[in-house]
């Protein structure tokens, strides 16, 4: 495919995605298995270089790292197998956009179109 839309619950952030186990590395927490289990399965795909851009409702007016949610998503985006990889020759080019606030939808609207050289 050339391009996919998508649409997914607002996710958590990095911090609060992950903690680090010591001895066991870095774990997924019940706060990221459960906004897992609010995501669609998803059997589109993009192969080779892509760009990707990000629309973000957020749920309130805290003030947010737009990057910190991101790694979270394109982390799904992989083990979906929605994109080959999230390194840099992979994703070749992010983009987000705060929408602002959503109250009852708060999402990710995520575009993720093939980078044509």
């Amino acid at each position: 495919m050339d391009c996919v839309k998508l649409m997914l619950p607002f996710p958590p952030s990095l911090n609060a995605a992950y903690s680090n186990v010591p001895g066991v590395g870095r774990v997924k927490t019940k706060r990221y298995k459960d906004w897992i289990h609010k995501c669609p399965a998803l059997s589109d795909r993009v192969k080779g270089q892509v760009t990707i851009s990000y629309e973000i409702y957020q749920p309130d007016a805290r003030k947010r790292d737009g990057s910190n949610l991101l790694k979270v998503v394109l982390d799904f985006l992989v083990s979906e197998e929605v994109i080959e990889d999230d390194n840099m020759d992979i994703v070749v080019g992010e983009q987000w956009i705060n929408r602002g606030i959503d109250k009852k939808n708060p999402r990710i609207e995520i575009t993720i179109k093939e980078f044509k050289k």
